[in-house]
């Protein structure tokens, strides 16, 4: 454990400074202010005193060994038995300072320390009660961030378990719906199924490590959403077409890497498939004052079952909600459902910034629009 004191050299200066003050204490027991030999007991005074506080340095670590935590008893005992001895060692180094000085200068001060050697005994330990004081405070606000330190390394491990855990479930979530793409062509045209799995080792070798990056751009994600949605234009064909508009500023944000993956899964097996005639996928990405503003629209049929089976529990919704509230302070999605057309938007702080009470819009309640 670092000692408080010897760990920086100011701390270490002002500490003896402190100690230094205090030789008026005892300067004023031999003279009082106003007499002419007061700076003479100050020169007396101030060698022990400052020997006082260097040999006190150690007592941090007693106060470490034995805090009033462990017993107040225990505690004051021991201190005021080094406290007592302190004391002694202090008077008798003032006793040879005095007469020292009254050989070079004589000022009586030699007779002064022994005929109030009862109060600067009290002197004495009321400095070094002083000096434990102050260590048991230091003691205290080192404990303190200590702790604080490591409730934060823990949080900051669970913190990251959380992401890690919410990323890795995107990579089940979207082989899931691809491979659904796989098996629907496989009978009707096994030279397309191959194809479309040379497609989906590629993207899925591609989501796997942009899954490993902590971020990456928007430009970046909306690339392998493309190229999800090359697999599904092989299994939806005419039926499924894409309009993405992004505006440069917004390409260039950084943003969790596979977050708006789900999103756009979503809008084709909920949406787009589910629709005879298929339908449009919209992506809109632009920013404005702090903020990197991202809509996902696409139609879908009301009338169309419910989806079974895995995959079709709201994951993909729940997992972007979780994992924006794990990066950010301030970011939101927002779904709504029209008459026959789903919208996501995302709502993401630039550079840290947070939005206004206003800007917050809430997650829908798991299963609207079978999501």
């Amino acid at each position: 454990m670092v000692h408080p004191i010897l760990g920086e050299r100011r701390a270490l200066v002002a500490y003896l400074a402190a100690w230094l003050a205090a030789a008026y204490l005892p300067a004023s027991l031999l003279a009082s202010p106003g007499d002419s030999r007061f700076l003479l007991a100050l020169a007396t005074a101030a060698g022990p005193t400052l020997l006082l506080g260097v040999g006190t340095l150690p007592i941090y670590y007693l106060c470490r060994a034995v805090p009033l935590s462990s017993g107040p008893g225990n505690a004051v005992r021991v201190h005021v038995a080094v406290g007592l001895l302190a004391g002694v060692v202090w008077w008798g180094l003032l006793e040879i300072t005095a007469g020292v000085l009254d050989w070079v200068e004589p000022a009586g001060f030699s007779k002064e320390v022994e005929r109030r050697w009862g109060v600067l005994l009290v002197v004495g330990a009321i400095l070094y009660l002083a000096a434990v004081a102050f260590y048991a405070f230091a003691d205290s606000v080192q404990r303190t961030r200590n702790f604080e330190k490591r409730a934060a390394a823990a949080s900051l491990r669970a913190h990251e378990a959380r992401l890690a855990l919410l990323k890795a479930q995107v990579h089940p979530h979207f082989l899931f719906n691809s491979l659904n793409a796989i098996s629907a062509l496989t009978v009707e045209d096994p030279r397309m199924a191959r194809e479309l799995c040379v497609l989906l080792a590629d993207f899925l070798r591609s989501g796997l490590d942009m899954g490993e990056r902590g971020s990456v751009s928007l430009a970046e994600e909306l690339q392998l959403a493309r190229a999800y949605l090359d697999i599904e234009r092989i299994r939806l064909g005419d039926r499924l077409t894409v309009d993405m508009k992004v505006t440069p500023p917004a390409g260039e944000v950084q943003i969790p890497a596979l977050l708006l993956q789900p999103l756009i899964e979503n809008a084709i097996t909920h949406g787009i498939a589910t629709c005879a005639q298929g339908g449009t996928l919209v992506v809109e990405a632009r920013t404005t004052p702090g903020m990197l503003v991202v809509t996902v629209a696409n139609p879908f049929d009301p009338q169309a079952p419910p989806r079974r089976g895995p995959g079709s529990g709201g994951v993909g919704l729940a997992n972007v909600s979780r994992r924006i509230s794990a990066c950010y302070h301030g970011a939101s999605l927002t779904t709504r459902r029209e008459v026959d057309r789903f919208l996501s938007t995302l709502v993401l702080p630039i550079h840290g910034e947070e939005m206004t009470d206003g800007e917050r819009i809430r997650v829908l309640p798991q299963g609207a629009h079978r999501r």
